[in-house]
């Protein structure tokens, strides 16, 4: 059921928004499909291609998230069913407690409706974390006596066979994995760490993580290709990417924290404390038995080492680099996804003690996620004065507070505007002053092209290229992000307003467009 409600809620609320900036971004993947791209590996666009094809409305465009958001519902559930076998007994506001935490996170949500490649990383993940922890299951040995049951050694051929199909799947896994997003590769960090500390190393010798890495390596040929043909123009974007730009800050990191425990559960620090307290205890409780058939007993393995081994390391290095302010808080998702299980046994745990307390803060937190989306569907708590409202393309009055929400409004109408202009003015190109708002456009618009007049080399740039001398397009201003007239010596000759375009959502105007003829382009064409 609570799966169900969830889909419905991001069913809703994808039908009544348009596309976010990454989300449109990754929508022209698919109108431009390649073998990569600038920023990011293919998956999001090879699989956003096929709903492309059903007209590419908003709600077409976020199924591949709504099915992905179910998988990892599911995923979670039964990486809690092996590891924790307590949590299914634990309900609260008759809820599994783990399906719980993944239904008051806002984040996971966004992601559920919301096309990002973490999104996608996210059930991947926990397909990875299952493979993983079955081959981290006791070796079943043969009796080492000469009589040796021929049914038992009959079983360690299957057993065998099905390790091989194991280790095809995990780099089957993994290969999608690093189509889906470069970060990936921390998934294969935590294999590694896993298999070491339960098996040793002597795994390494074995043929099926050699066959492993060659599915994974097979599947991601197609990333190294296109950064072989540009340069390795991703490669290096990513790396700058994440070193930032500027000094690493310790204000930033706890800002980034602050925001990260907002977003994914204010209960998960206290339930990750609990289990670190009682780890031996959850250790003996919440662990898979498996039959040992040299020995015909059972033994046992704590999942504690293998759930940190996925979600730590990610989550420690997304806050460092926060630090120099280049992180976004939805990268967490999946190592979020990796640490459910243990938060979900924490709180558990906390459950027992401090029921009350428990339940007050869940229910905090659904609040938090129902503000969330009730101030998306609304366009936020500010609109514009009569004043703000008419400002003109690089125009501030007063200062005024920023709305995030209404970022999520009025992108459409903007494009469709914007053709219509252009088709007056006959003009065949549209164009933003930013890269940041020039997917929304470009989406919306297709397949008119939209180009960016402070280019840094990015996607757009490969998409539609740059400008030709004395080329006339119709630029797009927004408000709240609003740019003088690209006018001077290495711009535009002039730029003329056209037309006001107002945002309004639930009666109010919340943000304003501006549509301008810039004629005779004077600036560099390369």
């Amino acid at each position: 059921m609570g799966v169900g409600v969830g889909v419905l809620l991001h069913l809703v609320m994808g039908a009544l928004i348009d596309l976010s900036p990454d989300e449109a971004h990754y929508a022209l993947y698919a109108s431009h499909i390649d073998w990569s791209y600038y920023d990011h590996p293919p998956l999001v666009g090879w699989l956003q291609w096929l709903f492309l094809q059903f007209g590419g409305a908003n709600v077409w465009m976020r199924v591949v998230p709504i099915l992905a958001w179910v998988l990892t519902a599911f995923g979670v559930m039964r990486l809690c069913d092996a590891m924790y076998p307590q949590i299914a007994k634990s309900f609260l506001f008759g809820l599994r407690v783990d399906l719980l935490l993944l239904l008051l996170s806002p984040i996971p949500h966004l992601l559920g409706f919301a096309l990002t490649p973490d999104a996608l990383l996210m059930p991947l993940t926990c397909w990875v974390m299952w493979l993983t922890w079955q081959l981290c299951q006791p070796d079943e040995a043969l009796p080492k006596k000469k009589n040796a049951n021929q049914k038992l050694a009959s079983q360690q051929v299957n057993v065998n066979s099905n390790q091989i199909v194991t280790w095809l799947l995990l780099g089957l896994a993994l290969g999608l994995s690093g189509l889906a997003k470069y970060t990936a590769v921390l998934l294969a960090l935590g294999v590694v760490l896993a298999l070491c500390h339960y098996k040793g190393w002597r795994w390494l010798l074995q043929l099926g993580p050699w066959l492993a890495f060659a599915v994974a390596l097979l599947c991601v040929m197609p990333v190294l290709y296109w950064n072989a043909i540009h340069d390795w123009a991703s490669f290096v974007y990513q790396a700058n990417h994440a070193a930032g730009s500027k000094a690493w800050q310790a204000r930033k990191l706890l800002l980034y924290v602050v925001v990260v425990i907002i977003s994914f559960g204010l209960i998960a620090p206290w339930a990750l404390k609990k289990y670190a307290r009682s780890g031996k205890s959850y250790h003996a409780n919440a662990t898979v038995s498996v039959p040992n058939l040299s020995s015909q007993k059972t033994q046992h393995i704590a999942p504690g080492f293998l759930v940190a081994s996925f979600g730590v390391p990610g989550v420690l290095l997304l806050f460092y680099l926060s630090g120099r302010g280049s992180t976004l808080p939805h990268w967490v998702a999946p190592f979020f996804i990796a640490l459910v299980p243990m938060i979900a046994a924490g709180v558990v745990g906390l459950i027992a003690h401090h029921p009350r307390i428990v339940k007050s803060v869940l229910a905090l937190q659904g609040l938090i996620c129902a503000a969330m989306f009730a101030l998306m569907l609304t366009g936020g708590f500010t609109s514009e004065n009569e004043k703000q409202a008419l400002t003109s393309p690089g125009v501030g009055v007063d200062e005024a507070a920023k709305n995030p929400f209404a970022d999520l409004h009025g992108w459409s109408q903007a494009a469709e505007l914007g053709v219509r202009w252009a088709k007056e003015k006959n003009v065949p190109t549209l164009a933003v002053t930013n890269w940041t708002l020039a997917s929304r456009i470009a989406w919306y618009a297709r397949p008119v092209p939209v180009k960016v007049v402070n280019s840094h080399g990015d996607q757009f740039d490969i998409w539609f290229g740059r400008f030709s001398p004395q080329e006339d397009v119709i630029w797009i201003d927004w408000s709240l992000m609003s740019f003088a007239p690209p006018v001077g010596d290495t711009q535009f000759a002039r730029c003329d307003v056209l037309e006001n375009l107002p945002v309004r959502v639930a009666g109010r105007q919340i943000a304003h467009f501006n549509l301008s003829h810039c004629q005779d382009w004077q600036g560099p064409s390369k």
